[in-house]
């Protein structure tokens, strides 16, 4: 069943330094939408682990994943653009984030919440990631990534965008802008 909702979100999703903070702002501005950032939702503990180079849980993820779709709903019910940055490793991490469409069917993957990968090497990445610690950006240290890279899955059924995250933003932007708004 298509949604009765006219608003709509779009989870640029990735492991850490993949750019989606930067993306999602910029992608906010550009189609008069609201940013959401995923880290702001964590719970003090989950940063404190992170920050100490701890692996999130499975337990430790479903309450954040819980808020995320909560606050996408209510911004899909007040028919919003959400443009929400967040890792979203796993396929049943996005079904949490995609019944955030109140008429979602799971395993439809026909949903108002859309997925943007922004896909970058691990050299890459980990560079970012460094430059971002260097900097005290981020919570989140170059040690974690590779927890991340092998949590990160990808059924092609879902019909996420891949995009090349290391293409100047601008290009990024525009790829996202044509394919999914």
């Amino acid at each position: 069943m298509a949604s009765d909702y006219k608003g709509k979100a779009i989870v640029l999703m990735g492991v850490s330094g993949a750019g989606k903070s930067t993306i999602g702002e910029m992608l906010g501005r550009a189609v008069h939408g609201r940013f959401l950032d995923a880290d702001d939702y964590h719970s003090e503990s989950n940063k404190e682990k992170m920050k100490n180079g701890i692996p999130l849980s499975e337990e430790d993820r479903v309450p954040w994943l819980e808020a995320l779709r909560n606050t996408v709903r209510r911004g899909l019910v007040d028919n919003e653009t959400l443009i929400l940055a967040c890792s979203a490793l796993q396929k049943w991490y996005r079904e949490i984030l995609r019944s955030a469409d109140p008429n979602y069917e799971p395993g439809s993957y026909a949903s108002i919440v859309k997925f943007v990968l922004l896909d970058v090497g691990a050299e890459v990445l980990a560079a970012r990631l460094v430059k971002r610690a260097a900097e005290g950006k981020h919570f989140m240290p170059a040690k974690l990534l590779q927890t991340q890279l092998d949590l990160l899955r990808i059924d092609e059924a879902e019909g996420i965008l891949k995009v090349d995250a290391t293409m100047d933003p601008d290009t990024i932007l525009k790829t996202i802008r044509t394919f999914v708004i």
